[in-house]
């Protein structure tokens, strides 16, 4: 635990998260005479879970979904248009 001239700060070095290496608490006031074991833990249980990446990397993954999908309906159409245009003239 670091203790800063105005707050008392909970580091932790290695979450289980794929996203983070560190992350940095800042303790309130008034928990502030917790020891350090129980703030530590309590920590852990009050972060997110792995769950879900963050809103700017889910929509990079959103918008090439898109991307990916537009280009292979335009693909199906244009061949499409072309074995119609075989199947007619011939």
């Amino acid at each position: 635990m670091l203790k800063g001239v105005n707050r008392q700060v909970v580091e932790i070095a290695q979450p289980e998260s794929r996203y983070f290496e560190k992350i940095i608490l800042f303790v309130r006031p008034e928990f502030s005479g917790w020891p350090e074991a129980r703030l530590a833990a309590q920590a852990v249980l009050d972060l997110p879970g792995d769950a879900a990446p963050p809103k700017n990397a889910k929509k990079r993954i959103m918008i090439r979904a898109r991307g990916v999908i537009r280009a292979g309906l335009c693909a199906g159409a244009g061949a499409g248009i072309l074995a119609l245009a075989e199947l007619i003239l011939r």
